[in-house]
């Protein structure tokens, strides 16, 4: 059967003649591969989930999966169908969870989505001071990557998202600028690096760097922190941008790394790390929380995002700003 419709056709009329479980099974078959455990994930014998999928595909007049020896796998239909489906699913979920905190005398709740490098930084005491002002307010985060969060922000399943400046921001979305952040490099506490003043990068060319993963924003800055000085680094062979092992790999103190100094200064309080007196010349970017136009004219939205944007005192050890001299 040939694909001639598209994606928002094919739901419209799945959401006029299907039933909930359709969609769900629709969604874990594409999850799972495999058609018996695709039935047994929304609660259907497997002769029903065949013949709900059977109907499925006469009625949109496709079909959404190719059977194989080992499964199943989707067309090039179901794969344009199939984001649609997950997305108006999660957004229902995220409904019925917020009728749920309104039935437990909750007055609402806020879906946040925040990005590794801000989730402590930007947030912490402020989201409680919001919340002490707000007592029958919920706050919900969700840590993930910019790119997953924004399609969740544009799914409906999340409220707001602090990250960096998308560019270009996407229609029907405003960009609220919170605080500045800069690149900076860090080490082990106990690198032969972590006193000296003045550093050049000949002085830590030598020693092992990990390299930022491509999706994060840094990753550009220490390519061309590198190719402008005219140096290839020694790698190490392990590229994060989770908080949760990045201090424990710095630990052998012969490893440096480059990262946000909104997530430096985080570790730097927690005494994990030091910053180098070593700055990457690399311009300012900006943090800011992300959310629909309409969020604006909310009033406990518009306080939230105050809130945030509050200046934050800098911690006792500070992220040193002295221009490079390669």
């Amino acid at each position: 059967m040939p694909h001639t419709a598209s994606s928002a056709v094919l739901f419209s009329r799945l959401m006029a003649k299907s039933r909930l479980r359709h969609l769900q099974l629709l969604v874990a078959v594409a999850d799972e591969g495999n058609l018996r455990r695709a039935a047994a994930d929304v609660g259907l014998s497997q002769p029903a989930a065949t013949q709900a999928l059977s109907e499925l595909e006469e009625l949109l007049e496709v079909e959404l999966f190719e059977r194989h020896a080992k499964g199943m796998r989707l067309t090039m239909a179901g794969t344009a169908l199939i984001p649609v489906i997950r997305h108006a699913l999660e957004a229902l979920q995220a409904s019925t969870e917020s009728l749920a905190a309104l039935r437990e005398g909750v007055s609402g709740l806020l879906r946040l989505g925040v990005i590794t490098a801000v989730t402590s930084a930007v947030l912490g005491e402020r989201v409680l001071a919001f919340c002490a002002r707000h007592p029958a307010m919920r706050v919900e985060l969700v840590e993930d990557s910019a790119v997953h969060l924004l399609q969740e922000l544009q799914a409906g399943t999340l409220n707001m998202v602090l990250c960096r400046r998308p560019n270009p921001v996407p229609a029907r979305l405003h960009f609220e600028r919170v605080r500045a952040d800069e690149a900076c490099v860090i080490a082990g506490p106990g690198h032969p690096l972590a006193r000296r003043r003045g550093l050049r990068l000949e002085d830590a060319a030598g020693y092992c760097w990990m390299r930022p993963p491509r999706v994060v924003w840094i990753r550009e800055i220490f390519d061309d922190f590198f190719e402008n000085a005219g140096i290839t680094p020694k790698l190490h062979p392990v590229s994060t941008a989770s908080l949760g092992p990045l201090p424990e790999i710095l630990r052998d103190n012969q490893t440096l790394a480059l990262c946000p100094a909104t997530l430096a200064r985080t570790l730097v309080r927690w005494q994990l790390v030091v910053t180098l007196d070593l700055d990457v010349g690399a311009p300012t970017g900006e943090i800011g929380l992300l959310c629909p136009q309409e969020s604006l004219e909310d009033p406990v939205s518009r306080e939230f995002i105050d809130a945030l944007r509050v200046v934050e005192p800098q911690p006792a050890i500070a992220v040193p700003s002295v221009k490079l001299n390669a």
